[in-house]
């Protein structure tokens, strides 16, 4: 008997993903797109500019940096409301394929996957495994034993993961938390990456330079001078004067440089 309710819990849970793959397509868009903005952020806050090529010039952080992040947003809101924001939106949360509650480590498990889903580009073996399988499953999801579903078929206590009052206000305040961090390491703590990628590209920098020290910064508001000594193959490079960043809306900016150098 247990069996046989078993079966026929697994073929309802296979016909309910399936009905909803659209709404999951649209929930991942929806994903990809705030994670877009996220990543902007990050990457304008933390990365620092080089030039990857003689006419493109990118400020980024590490490729692992950004899928770490990209983790913890999927991670995060799934183990607190069951579902990404995009799925939120969607009225879509995540279940095991066999009734019992969403664990941690299911969670875990189809989102550290997702870096095998995502092979060999764009989704495209996850999308392919969702259609081609019973209960509509990502690799992510065929190792974890979850699915994805509508709300209204998610409703047995435990069945998705769905915090309390309590859980919402810590998740709640570890987000505002990182968002005020994100706020301060901008003002407070880019300057460096800034004089580092203005070395990456030779802006402010004499020619023939190869390093450089800083010395102590001297602050005031909305602006910043560091003290500089370059280093360089020639005696030209090996030079000593300042640079001054100002805050300029979103970031800070280099506005004035000078060098004196031996000959």
């Amino acid at each position: 008997m247990a069996v046989a309710a078993l079966e026929e819990l697994i073929s309802e849970r296979s016909e309910q993903a399936r009905v909803a793959r659209f709404a999951r397509l649209a929930a991942l868009i929806v994903d990809g797109i705030l994670f877009g903005v996220i990543s902007l952020v990050v990457n304008s806050v933390f990365g620092i500019t080089q030039m990857t090529s003689p006419l493109v010039i990118t400020t980024e952080v590490p490729w692992a940096g950004l899928t770490l992040v990209w983790l913890a947003y999927l991670i995060g809101f799934e183990a607190v409301f069951g579902a990404t924001p995009g799925k939120l939106l969607a009225r879509l949360r995540v279940v095991r394929v066999d009734g019992r509650p969403l664990s941690l480590r299911s969670i875990w498990i189809r989102n550290l996957l997702r870096l095998v889903d995502w092979l060999p580009l764009l989704y495209l073996l996850g999308a392919l495994s969702v259609l081609l399988t019973a209960n509509s499953q990502r690799v992510g999801d065929k190792w974890a034993g979850t699915t994805v579903v509508y709300r209204h078929h998610a409703l047995h206590p435990g069945e998705t993961r769905n915090a309390g009052p309590i859980g919402r206000v810590r998740f709640g305040a570890v987000v505002t938390a990182l968002i005020l961090f994100t706020v301060l390491f901008n003002y407070f703590g880019r300057p460096p990456l800034v004089m580092q990628g203005l070395f990456n590209t030779g802006l402010d920098f004499p020619p023939g330079v190869t390093s450089y020290t800083l010395g102590p910064a001297e602050w005031s508001l909305g602006s910043i001078t560091y003290p500089v000594r370059t280093q360089g193959t020639t005696r030209s490079a090996d030079c000593t004067g300042s640079i001054t960043l100002t805050w300029q809306v979103f970031g800070w900016q280099d506005s004035s440089s000078g060098f004196e150098c031996g000959v």
